[in-house]
């Protein structure tokens, strides 16, 4: 009884000289931090969507993954990133599928495909890489069919691109024959049933090539990325619509290894931010497309030309013999094919039985000027 009474009278004592207990707290962990290469020159709307992912990772993990954005070149050429994140030279990466063909030709098939594919819009793919089971098959595609330590997010809805840049008018098919045209992807093969002869080049580097002559025309994203380019000061002709590639996404590139690594609530975070991203980058680029078109006309004299119905189609059928080639020695690629056309067979059937064509009620409201 006494040693109790001796001992809080002790701890009354020390209270009362200022003296606290605290149970000590366990050190809080070290935040995580990545560097992450995109493929475009910093500035670009693509690159900066890249940078805005990025802020949103780090906000929501509370500062417990930081992502630092580098452009094009800064650690590895733009092309190389694929293999730097494999190595893991570079923890992440942003880019497009279609890079890497040369690793595999079903890289193209989650990028940007001719014809939807098989007539799907942006909303169907999306709905195919989600619902359909194109996303599991883009994991596949790296960690199993290219054997590389990487984990991939789509991030970005990317525009149905125009046919293209070109310094005089493009009325017919025959009307590519012999010219040179930057493009990239299995779109080069496309073109080459057309006579084209396709060279392939960075964001970064058309517009030079189109200065010195290198190439004749060019096609890259969309109004945009082709003002940010500053295609308009090379070529005056703007062609659209495109189908070479009408729908697609950007990605995000992760490092096998540290994934693995991540706590499973990051993880959860990067898959959501990569999900939002997807949305929020589409709709903006929507937007600024629109503005930046008015731009292009109205300060730099650029003449909208539209692409001539016989090469919308002749690239479908060209983009049909080049995808059969494929499928044909390649079943990965095959794979893939089916997927998406089994998906688009249902989606593409229920659109036209319940949606009323987006050019009925367009030209009712906003009849085309003659």
């Amino acid at each position: 009884m006494k040693r109790g009474f001796v001992w809080m009278l002790s701890l009354a004592l020390l209270v009362g000289w200022g003296l606290t207990f605290s149970t000590p707290k366990p050190a809080e962990a070290a935040a995580i931090t990545w560097k992450m290469q995109t493929t475009w020159p910093a500035g670009m709307a693509l690159h900066t969507s890249a940078v805005g992912l990025a802020k949103r990772i780090e906000e929501m993990t509370g500062g417990r993954l930081k992502i630092e954005v580098l452009p094009a070149g800064a650690i590895v050429p733009a092309f190389e990133v694929l293999g730097a994140v494999h190595k893991g030279t570079i923890d992440a990466a942003h880019g497009w599928s279609a890079y890497w063909i040369g690793r595999h030709p079903a890289a193209n098939l989650f990028s940007s495909v001719a014809g939807g594919p098989f007539a799907m819009d942006n909303v169907d793919y999306a709905g195919w890489l989600y619902y359909g089971g194109g996303l599991e098959l883009y994991r596949e595609l790296y960690l199993s069919a290219m054997n590389m330590k990487v984990m991939v997010f789509p991030t970005d809805i990317i525009a149905s691109e125009p046919l293209g840049w070109f310094k005089k008018p493009i009325k017919s098919w025959a009307d590519l024959k012999g010219i040179k045209m930057r493009e990239a992807g299995l779109t080069a093969e496309i073109y080459k049933e057309a006579g084209i002869t396709v060279v392939t080049l960075p964001g970064g580097e058309i517009l030079p090539a189109l200065e010195r002559g290198v190439i004749d025309g060019a096609a890259f994203m969309c109004p945009t990325t082709d003002r940010e380019l500053g295609l308009m000061d090379v070529a005056k002709f703007y062609h659209a619509p495109g189908i070479h590639r009408h729908t697609g996404t950007l990605e995000l590139l992760i490092n096998k290894d540290a994934w693995d690594k991540l706590p499973s609530d990051i993880k959860a975070i990067i898959d959501v931010a990569s999900r939002e991203n997807l949305f929020r980058a589409w709709i903006e680029l929507v937007d600024k497309n629109v503005k930046d078109l008015e731009v292009l006309k109205t300060k730099h004299g650029v003449k909208v030309v539209e692409t001539p119905k016989e090469v919308i189609l002749e690239i479908l059928k060209a983009w049909d013999k080049v995808a059969a080639r494929y499928v044909a020695k390649d079943p990965f690629f095959a794979k893939v094919y089916a997927s998406q056309k089994e998906y688009a067979r249902k989606i593409v059937e229920y659109r036209r039985e319940f949606y009323v064509p987006y050019e009925l009620v367009a030209d009712y409201y906003w009849p085309k000027k003659k």
